[in-house]
């Protein structure tokens, strides 16, 4: 029938033949049924194992997670080394109290399922505190805070004061199987640390650093069922952003305070509750810088925190950014609060100020938005200092803190992108000055603030052209100053002054300069600084180097040519605003003293530190700015501005340390401790030293790649270049 069979039709001479062919039981074969279960069961085990694979991964794969961390185990997947920099951690350490006494009685199984039921117990409240388990060893535990995972330091000692609080509570009614009661002492710390991966066998993500140390001595100092906490946790946890804490300064008889191997005698606290903040009292809340002796927080208007709708530290807002382009670092700065940022770059070494291994925090990058943020930082501690000086109650208003960042910004901005005097180059100048100006005494703050602006806005504006060069090319700009004008430095000036007396910066502006007065002193810094940066032109160096001579002897004479404004007064005047009244209001300010000219000297010779701060540091900052001027002096050689910087370029950074940087850092002792001073000298030397004997092949890499706009084949440079001492060791 039509179901079980079909019609072929074949023509024929005698018409169309149409023929049915089919099967009487119908197409489907006897081995069919069989086949189609064959089928079934196949796709059915198939599944099965797939499934089973695809658990199995699942399971291996939470399990590889909660050993190490997401960033960590991909890196590893790249073949790449796993290390981590973390400006602020808080460190968690507990063991058991007697427990070595206590497994000797227990049989080891015993041993194993009591630490098994505890630490399980307090693996929970890992998960609960978002904190990181890090390792447990016999019968210590280790939790981090801020790490791997970043977020702002209060917000991570928050978090493992809490699971500390909790751990305790736990212990509290946690029995053996015989119904024996155990005991814990805990410790927390607070500080820099840095994470990784160490080895390929059993890979396991560690902390490393002077806290993990501390926080373990502030466990084995602690008492039974009682929670240490270190001075800068401390201060940390009084800035916590949810809850505030109870805690009780440790005083042994009439002492505050315990002796700390490795530490000394340190002020600690005990951590005894927890409770909500209360949104009410929020406002008097004072912030506390987490290191003392830098910073007074209190200084810090905790409604402006609340005003930006926030229970995190207050950050600047900046200007809007493409968020693909900011790097994993930019995100992580921008956890920290300014303050943060000033303790951790002021705290560094001279020697290694943005040491490429150093914390997100403090690491010298070429990223303009991180720059900013730590610019801004910088002048927001030094403005807090002048406040404070004209009124010790005073506080930063939050538009004064918005209009610094957006200072910044804008500043930045007029930074050509040459291959020296750029950012960067600047974002190294401020932290040197803000380092030097750290080691300073009773330094007037106005001083110092104008000083790290000046520093800022030194290069502003610089075409990566000498002033030379400006000249002789008959630059735009070597037409708009007079003959013997430093063009570059000058043009500098104006452009900071421009933006600064701008009606959008005006309370950024009071804050600096309320009074006359004010600016006046304000504007002499400003020029005197940043005019002294024009170290090519041979007569200014002499002039500024007879202006020293003169300042140290006080029967000196006070030739107006020593004045280095003398030619500049109208300039002065014109940037910040004065009247010629000032001149018979404020006398003083517009004569040559003795104490005028010392002052005068003093800024100059801290500018000129600052700006050639790499040529006084570790080898790195030596050949990596070394490098960049090489490149930008090579630019101006391929547009014919300039001759060939191969001719000679050993042979002149000799010179040019022989008979500028050391005698300046010789005259510059005076100003610091006899330590620090003698380190800059030593530094120098060691520079010399080095470059003696690898100058030339220095010189030769830094010829092959100069023309190499890459930023993978500068890395590769800069790379050759540090490692060149240590090829010969």
């Amino acid at each position: 029938d039509e179901t079980t069979s079909v019609i072929i039709q074949t023509n024929s001479l005698h018409g169309v033949w149409e023929n049915r062919v089919g099967n009487i039981g119908g197409w489907s074969p006897p081995w069919y049924p069989g086949a189609v279960a064959g089928v079934v069961l196949a796709s059915l085990i198939l599944g099965f194992l797939m499934a089973t694979a695809l658990v199995e991964r699942t399971l291996h794969r939470n399990l590889v997670r909660k050993m190490l961390p997401h960033r960590a185990i991909a890196k590893l997947h790249r073949g790449q080394t796993v290390l981590d920099c973390f400006g602020i951690v808080t460190v968690f350490f507990s063991d058991i109290v007697g427990f070595t006494s206590m497994a000797g009685s227990m049989r080891p199984v015993q041993v194993m399922k009591m630490l098994n039921e505890l630490y399980t117990e307090l693996d929970t409240l890992v998960e609960k505190h978002n904190v990181y388990k890090v390792e447990t060893i016999g019968d210590a535990y280790m939790v981090v805070g801020g790490a791997p995972e970043r977020v702002p330091a209060p917000l991570a000692a928050e978090r493992v004061a809490l699971f500390a609080l909790d751990a305790v509570n736990f212990v509290k009614n946690f029995r053996t199987k015989d119904g024996d009661q155990i005991f814990i002492r805990a410790g927390i710390a607070s500080g820099p640390a840095v994470g990784g991966v160490v080895g390929q066998a059993m890979p396991r993500y560690c902390f490393f650093g002077d806290t993990i140390n501390f926080a373990s001595r502030m466990e084995s100092n602690s008492k039974k069922m009682k929670i240490q906490v270190a001075e800068v946790t401390y201060r940390l946890l009084r800035d916590a952003p949810t809850v505030a804490f109870t805690l009780n300064k440790r005083v042994e008889g009439d002492i505050a305070g315990i002796h700390i191997k490795g530490k000394g005698h340190q002020i600690t606290f005990w951590l005894d509750k927890a409770f909500t903040r209360d949104k009410n009292t929020d406002k008097n809340t004072r912030r506390i810088d987490i290191v003392p002796h830098l910073l007074d927080l209190s200084d810090y208007d905790s409604d402006d925190v609340e005003a930006v709708g926030s229970d995190s530290p207050f950050v600047p807002e900046l200007p809007k950014v493409n968020e693909a382009a900011v790097d994993d670092d930019a995100q992580d700065i921008a956890m920290y609060a300014p303050e943060e940022i000033y303790s951790a770059m002021v705290g560094q070494d001279w020697d290694n100020l943005g040491h490429h291994t150093a914390s997100s925090l403090v690491a010298a990058t070429d990223d303009r938005q991180q720059m900013i943020m730590r610019l801004s930082a910088l002048l927001e501690h030094h403005l807090l200092r002048v406040l404070k000086e004209r009124d010790a109650g005073a506080k930063m208003s939050l538009i004064v803190k918005e209009q610094i960042a957006k200072f910044v910004a804008e500043v930045a901005q007029t930074y050509i992108d040459v291959k020296f005097h750029n950012l960067s180059h600047a974002m190294h100048v401020t932290t040197s000055m803000n380092k030097l100006l750290s080691v300073m005494h009773n330094e007037d703050p106005l001083n110092s603030f104008s000083l790290i602006f000046s520093a800022l806005v030194h290069d502003a504006g610089h075409t990566g052209m000498s002033n030379k060069i400006l000249v002789e090319t008959k630059h735009p700009l070597s037409e708009k100053y007079e003959d013997d004008v430093p063009i570059a430095e000058k043009q500098s000036i104006e452009i900071a002054l421009e933006i600064l007396f701008r009606t959008e910066y005006q309370a950024f502006r009071t804050a600096i300069i309320p009074e006359v007065i004010d600016k006046i002193q304000y504007a002499k810094t400003l020029f005197q600084s940043i005019l002294v940066t024009d170290i090519a032109t041979p007569g200014r160096v002499k002039l500024g180097i007879e202006r020293y001579e003169v300042a140290q002897n006080e029967q000196g004479e006070y030739d107006t040519r020593l004045c280095p404004l003398a030619v500049h007064i109208q300039g002065v005047f014109d940037g910040v605003g004065l009247e010629e009244t000032v001149l018979t209001e404020f006398p003083d300010e517009f004569v040559i003293t003795h104490t005028g000219l010392q002052k005068c000297v003093r800024n100059e010779h801290m500018m000129l530190l600052s700006d050639i701060s790499h040529l006084l540091q570790g080898w790195e900052h030596f050949v990596k700015w070394n490098f960049r001027l090489f490149k930008e002096l090579n630019e101006c050689f391929a547009q014919g501005f300039c001759n060939d910087p191969r001719d000679g370029w050993f042979e002149g950074q000799i010179g040019f340390l022989d008979f500028y940087i050391l005698p300046l850092a010789k005259r510059s002792k005076i100003y610091f401790d006899k330590e620090f001073a003698d380190a800059l000298v030593e530094n120098g030397l060691n520079n010399r030293k080095l470059w003696t004997r690898f100058g030339v092949k220095g010189t030769a890499i830094m010829v092959n790649a100069a023309d190499d706009e890459e930023e993978e084949c500068e890395q590769e440079t800069l790379r050759k270049l540090y490692e060149l001492p240590s090829l010969e060791e």
